[in-house]
């Protein structure tokens, strides 16, 4: 019967690419005050209150989503380092038991 064991390290660096994905999501769905901003008047004076008030409302939503994807991302790196504590707990409680 083979040995089942936990190669930590290769989840430890799994939860570190969850938080360098944490701020990417955030970096690339950002969008800055300034943009949102200029697509207010983007599509004229008609246009600043229908279209352009959508496309700055779309462009908020994109801001919004990206840093719900980073929170997303962190909490998954958590629960990655939160389970490998609770099996390295697991594992030490298991020695000291067959030691003893």
């Amino acid at each position: 019967m083979g040995d089942l064991a936990v190669d930590y390290a290769a989840w430890e660096e799994h939860a570190g690419w969850w938080d360098q994905e944490a701020g990417a999501a955030r970096e690339r769905m950002d969008v800055d005050d300034a943009t949102i901003a200029a697509a207010h008047e983007a599509f004229g004076k008609i246009g600043s209150s229908t279209v352009g008030a959508s496309y700055a409302a779309a462009l908020e939503a994109r801001r919004a989503l990206g840093h719900r994807m980073g929170a997303y991302a962190e909490n998954v790196a958590g629960h990655i380092r939160r389970d490998l504590q609770t099996y390295a707990d697991g594992d030490a409680a298991g020695a000291r038991t067959l030691s003893t």
